[in-house]
């Protein structure tokens, strides 16, 4: 009932006991295909439930050294010049004056607009969509106990049913982040880039750095995230603290989560490496905050509490190089499409992908003329990487 009321539900499915028989049979189900290596009782054997997400936040409060400018007042121009293009992530508040939050975002808002609608909050081994409609997921959000809850997050906000696109037309592109080059080629073509979250206390995501070496949005509407971010130049095997959780711990080596990466790896990397090595960035980010993470730059999140919040990733004239070779070298089919369409549409970013192809495929020259005993395997592999978009590839590409 606490945890009802401080969402200011107002459905009496949000104050019984616990959350109904539909809801529990349906949430098992899910549970048992989105982490098939756990039992049921599993998921709630640690306790985290009972560990105070407070002190945590106080515990990680030295490390809080990001950047905050005002959205009010912050130019689009002074972001770019110092954050977006030197690659430095940075939290920009007071983002959502104009978004209608009390009136389209709220918890009992969602629940009236969209109860019924099915949304995604997992996937089975095979990376098949688990879905639940949203007026069962919000029960589960205020009666579950899980160390690390399930985590909607709805990718196909345009393809739901059910007012997808009333809840596009919900939000505002934010000023600073207007242009993003992979709307050229359509939705249906480009990556999945728009991301609907609500996410449980306790829930998350662990480590990792976004596709295609895109730059991220994301906006808090309600509730509080705890954030560490890592440069690029930082190794994933570094970042990802394997085997450094005593087991006494975490004693289930197999599980991934959000919330034993910052309880129990992080701390013990900190120890180890020191956080000026690490030139570790941690944050909170509050409602009406937006964070920017560059692209390549590692990062986990945390919910400290129950939490809506929505996010894009983005190609933009700044970070265009790097997601370019990334999509190049990723994404084959992809990039002669979007080759294709900066032909057509943009003659610029044509020329501009033309020339960063041709300072590639110069510099693989230098690189195999400096070894010429090279295999022919190793220099295949390479020039792979590093070719024109426009050439022929055999590489799958499923996504395109």
């Amino acid at each position: 009932m606490e945890t009802a009321k401080k969402l200011k539900l107002k459905s009496s499915r949000f104050f019984e006991k616990e959350m109904s028989s539909k809801a529990q049979e349906l949430i098992e189900e899910i549970k048992l295909k989105d982490r098939s290596h756990l039992r049921l009782r599993e998921w709630y054997k640690r306790n985290h439930y009972e560990k105070s997400l407070k002190d945590l936040r106080k515990q990680y409060e030295k490390y809080f050294t990001i950047a905050k400018v005002d959205g009010r007042t912050f130019t689009a121009e002074q972001f770019a010049n110092q954050f977006e293009i030197p690659d430095i992530p940075c939290i920009i508040t007071n983002t959502t004056d104009d978004w209608n939050v009390e009136k389209y975002w709220t918890f009992e808002k969602l629940y009236q607009l969209y109860k019924e609608t099915s949304f995604k909050i997992g996937e089975d081994d095979k990376g098949k969509k688990l879905r639940l409609p949203f007026k069962y997921f919000l029960e589960y959000l205020v009666y579950n106990k899980d160390d690390s809850p399930l985590y909607l997050f709805e990718s196909s906000v345009e393809d739901l049913k059910e007012g997808g696109a009333d809840m596009i037309g919900r939000y505002k592109q934010h000023k600073y982040f207007q242009e993003d080059f992979f709307s050229l080629v359509g939705e249906k073509h480009r990556p999945p880039y728009r991301w609907f979250l609500v996410g449980p206390k306790r829930s998350g995501t662990t480590v990792h750095i976004d596709p295609l070496m895109t730059s991220a949005w994301n906006t808090s509407l309600q509730g509080h995230k705890l954030w560490v971010l890592f440069p690029p130049d930082i190794p994933k095997s570094i970042v990802k603290a394997k085997g450094l959780a005593a087991k006494k711990e975490i004693d289930f080596e197999v599980l991934d989560e959000s919330i034993d990466y910052f309880l129990y790896a992080l701390p013990k990397l900190i120890e180890k490496e020191g956080a000026d090595n690490l030139k570790i960035v941690m944050c909170v980010q509050g409602p009406g905050d937006t964070i920017f993470v560059p692209g390549g730059w590692w990062h986990a999140v945390l919910n400290l509490d129950n939490s809506v919040a929505l996010t894009q990733n983005f190609m933009s004239i700044n970070n265009f190089d790097k997601i370019w070779r990334s999509v190049r070298s990723e994404r084959p089919k992809f990039s002669q499409r979007l080759m294709e369409t900066f032909k057509e549409k943009r003659s610029d970013l044509y020329e501009r992908a033309l020339k960063l192809d041709e300072i590639d495929k110069n510099e693989f020259r230098v690189l195999k003329d400096a070894n010429p005993l090279s295999s022919d395997d190793s220099s295949g592999s390479s020039s792979s990487s590093s070719s024109s978009s426009s050439s022929s590839s055999s590489s799958s590409d499923d996504d395109d």
